[in-house]
């Protein structure tokens, strides 16, 4: 059963058009590899799934969820998640502290109750804080976790980033290009550590990856997006052999 429904998406931006009617569904624990071209459109749906952008026709559906009619932070309380291509840390916080962030969303108390520090503040502060030591733990940063995240090599920071989204719980977790600045064994490393999150969580993931390795080994699915369009999808084997999207990455002779 597809836990992301996406329907006739259609994003433009004055005369742009980032998004022309893309449509295609991911399954419940399904790794999702959405590749393109720089330009593509491919940032432009992920902030449309997030609702950091507002697309003027389609539909997105989580689990029967219309999110087109939520709030961003009503979307990320449903189960969805999201790393960024530039990383979003707060350096002078612990590595902690910054996956705490993540689970920010779920909690209950207003600022009222934060205000005058009320003993329900304490204890989703304390809840927060044991599902980010187990986090941390799960992505091998434990050790890590009390220090600052300014001054940590990027691939550690990276890790974290990837820390605390997962920091939130989510059903769906979207990873805008993970991989970026890796070296090849730390992307190997990066796979192995995303499938295992996976399993463990039963979590479904679209991937915005320039890797192709990386996207070719990790998706059960591919969707190909080109000035808006997409031009294929389906496995993974059959979509590198598309002869569009071949011409889509290569161009054609002259």
């Amino acid at each position: 059963m597809p836990v992301l429904r996406i329907g006739q998406l259609t994003v433009r931006f004055g005369g742009v058009t980032a998004l022309d009617g893309v449509s295609f569904e991911v399954g419940q624990g399904q790794v999702c590899g959405l590749i393109g071209p720089n330009g593509a459109g491919k940032t432009t749906l992920f902030n449309c799934v997030s609702r950091l952008t507002r697309p003027q026709a389609g539909k997105i559906e989580l689990d029967g969820h219309d999110l087109l009619l939520l709030a961003a932070h009503q979307v990320a309380a449903l189960g969805v998640a999201r790393t960024f291509q530039h990383l979003g840390l707060v350096g002078s916080l612990s590595v902690r502290e910054n996956v705490m962030l993540g689970g920010q969303h779920a909690g209950r108390t207003g600022f009222g109750a934060a205000a005058l520090r009320l003993p329900v503040v304490g204890r989703e502060e304390r809840t927060l804080r044991r599902r980010a030591d187990e986090v941390l733990e799960r992505l091998g940063l434990a050790r890590l976790a009390a220090r600052p995240a300014a001054g940590l090599p990027y691939g550690t920071l990276k890790r974290i980033e990837l820390a605390r989204a997962l920091g939130a719980a989510p059903k769906l977790l979207l990873l805008d290009e993970p991989a970026s600045g890796l070296s090849h064994g730390e992307v190997d490393e990066l796979v192995e550590l995303l499938d295992a999150v996976r399993r463990d969580g039963d979590l479904t993931l679209l991937l915005v990856e320039h890797h192709m390795g990386m996207v070719m080994r990790m998706s059960d699915q591919v969707v190909v997006l080109d000035f808006g369009r997409k031009i294929a999808e389906g496995a993974p084997a059959a979509v590198r052999e598309d002869p569009a999207v071949v011409e889509a990455y290569l161009g054609v002779p002259a």
